[in-house]
Order: C-alpha cells, then sequence, then structure tokens
C-alpha cells in the first residue's frame, strides 16, 4: 500500500453504501478493504463484485482487517453501535445521514465520538455539489446582497416512499439537505418554524406525504421549504429539487439534477439524474464522489470536515421543531428546550 493511502470499509452496503464502496474503491488515495452488513447474502454479494472480504459483524471486521476509515451507511436507527464501535477502535468516520431518529440519541452519539477525537464528517452532498457551492461563493462575495427569501423544492416519487416510509421519514431522510443548505448559504440561525403536511398515500406507515414550511432565520431572511414523495414512478425526473435565493443584490437559481440533459427513446422522456450519484467513466461521480473525496481530504491532511457532527445536528434540530409545529399547528422557536424531544 502506498503512502498516504487509506484502508477504507464500509458499513451497511445498501444501495448508497455500495456507491461509497465503489468510491473508495476506485480512489486512487483509497483501498477498500472490506464490507460489513447484517445481511449476509448481501454482504457477500457486495463484497464478492468488488472483490474484498465481507463480514456481517464490526467486531469481526475491526478483529480481522486493518483499517484506517470506515463510511457507517446502516439505517439511521441502527448507527450508533456500530460508529462508536469504529471510533473507539480508532478509526476516522464518514457517517451517513440523519445520525440518529431523535435528537437525545444524536447527543449520545456525538458525546461517544467526540470523546475519541477520530476525523469525523457527516455526509449531506449538497454540499459538495459544484452548483451549490457557486451559490455559496455568491452569497458570501456580495453578488445576492442581503438575502431576502429562500426557496427549497425536493420532490421525490412514490417509490422513495415505499422503500424508506416503513422506517424513516420524509423530513429526516430527504428535506434535512436542504433545511441544512439554507442555513449553510445564509450562515445565520433559525429563530422559528411553521409546518403543514399532507398524510395520505403513507398513512399506513404514519409518514407524511408532503411538508410545506416556512422558515425565519435571524438576519431577517425568510426560508420556504416544499417537499414530497408522491409523484408517481414514471416522472422524466426521478428527484425533483431547486433551489432560488432572492437578495436586495440580486439571485441564485438552481433547478432540477440533469444539468440540461434530456433523452426520449421507446419507454418515454427522461431527465436522468446528474448531479448526485451518476456512472461515468470512472465510476460512481457527481456529489457523492465529490462528498467522499472531501472525507478522504480531512482525514489524510486534517482539513476541515465539509459537514461537523454539530452542523448535523442543528439540522436534525431544525427538523424536529418541523414535526413540533405539525403536530401542535403553531410555530415554533428554535432553540428548542429540553434537549429537542419531539413531543
Amino acid at each position: 500500500m502506498a503512502e498516504n493511502t487509506l484502508r477504507a470499509a464500509v458499513i451497511g452496503v445498501g444501495m448508497i453504501g455500495t456507491l461509497h464502496a465503489r468510491v473508495y474503491r476506485d480512489d486512487p488515495r483509497t483501498e477498500l478493504v472490506a464490507v460489513v452488513d447484517v445481511n449476509e447474502e448481501r454482504a457477500r454479494e457486495v463484497g464478492t463484485e468488488l472483490g474484498v472480504p465481507w463480514y456481517a459483524s464490526v467486531s469481526d471486521m475491526l478483529a480481522q482487517e486493518e483499517i484506517d476509515a470506515v463510511t457507517v451507511a446502516t439505517p439511521e436507527q441502527h448507527r450508533y453501535d456500530p460508529a462508536v464501535a469504529c471510533a473507539r477502535a480508532g478509526k476516522h468516520l464518514l457517517l451517513e445521514k440523519p445520525l440518529a431518529p431523535t435528537l437525545p440519541e444524536v447527543d449520545r452519539l456525538i458525546l461517544e465520538v467526540e470523546k475519541t477525537g477520530v476525523t469525523t464528517m457527516v455526509n449531506f452532498i449538497l454540499r459538495s455539489d459544484p452548483r451549490y457551492v457557486r451559490a455559496k461563493w455568491a452569497m458570501g462575495d456580495g453578488t445576492v446582497g442581503e438575502p431576502c427569501t429562500i426557496f427549497a423544492r425536493r420532490r421525490g416519487t412514490s417509490l422513495g416512499a415505499e422503500v424508506y416510509g416503513p422506517w424513516t421519514d420524509l423530513l429526516i431522510s430527504t428535506a434535512i439537505h436542504d433545511l441544512d443548505v439554507m442555513v449553510w448559504l445564509n450562515e445565520c440561525a433559525v429563530e422559528r418554524v411553521y409546518a403543514e403536511s399532507v398524510v395520505k398515500r403513507s398513512a399506513e406507515w404514519g409518514r407524511e406525504d408532503a411538508v410545506a414550511a416556512v422558515l425565519r432565520f435571524a438576519n431577517g431572511a425568510v426560508g420556504l421549504l416544499e417537499t414530497s414523495w408522491v409523484l408517481p414512478p414514471n416522472v422524466p425526473a426521478p428527484l425533483d429539487a431547486a433551489l432560488e435565493v432572492v437578495g436586495t443584490g440580486g439571485g441564485v437559481f438552481i433547478e432540477g439534477a440533469n444539468h440540461g440533459l434530456a433523452i426520449a427513446d421507446s419507454e418515454g422522456y427522461k431527465l436522468p439524474d446528474l448531479a448526485n450519484w451518476p456512472a461515468g467513466r470512472e465510476g460512481v461521480e457527481g456529489a457523492l464522489r465529490a462528498s467522499i473525496s472531501a472525507f478522504i481530504t480531512s482525514v489524510l491532511y486534517g482539513e476541515p470536515p465539509v459537514m461537523s457532527l454539530r452542523e448535523a445536528r442543528y439540522a436534525q434540530e431544525i427538523v424536529e421543531a418541523l414535526k413540533i409545529s405539525i403536530r401542535r399547528g403553531a410555530p415554533v422557536k428554535l432553540p428548542l428546550e429540553g434537549g429537542g424531544q419531539a413531543d
């Protein structure tokens, strides 16, 4: 193994975890050395495909493999144990979002990981999407002036609801990206939120199908969020996202994820995703690859992580506030009292 090469492993090899593993395999600065999944058949399948040892147990992997860094891409309700075990073993961490189902559980995870001193980053990929990065420059260099409104949209299809609805919800799994981007771009705390939800198809899981929300920032700007996962699976764009910032000096506008490409074939009209994790000549590309690359750089050269544990916690606090607002039918102030447990 060459000097300054990280030996990396991935825990949880569903769709996203497998993409992480492929990025580590293809990045010249990393060597993928193992994958882990409690589903032994899935672990074997991915490990065999990528040509690395596979395990059904984190403890077995830690005992058998020499590892520098680990992605933990399990569902959030199963993230604490592998993350803490790896941190205590001195392994640097890239954690998928959200960190845990509730804020008290997030605080417990952060406390244990921070004790170890390992480099830790949370994977919010919009912070590595070049369009959003350029939008942040425009916010910082005065192009936009003083921000007035920030609008974010993220619409998925009912397929996403069927996959994720049984164990997680729309706000914490999907809209949390846009909530974080609003704060990141505006560099300002949220003072209060108000949200309304629609529950129809996802009622069987006790989840929202759609949420519309208003956020008031301390600098006077207003954020508007629209998110849903109800569109039919055959819509041209599998993930429809947008960002619009209007300020006293100008604005920035992002629309869609297909970068202007449209494809028409015998099956219909398509707007393929080229922004998040498209397949390219060098394997997995897009914002996911850029985010993982930033994590590798952070570990190797001591650069600050693109997304810290505390920043991820703040995005989740906004999610909790929105959930409380939906339940109460009233605005909710931030910061939340009593540890942020939704009532």
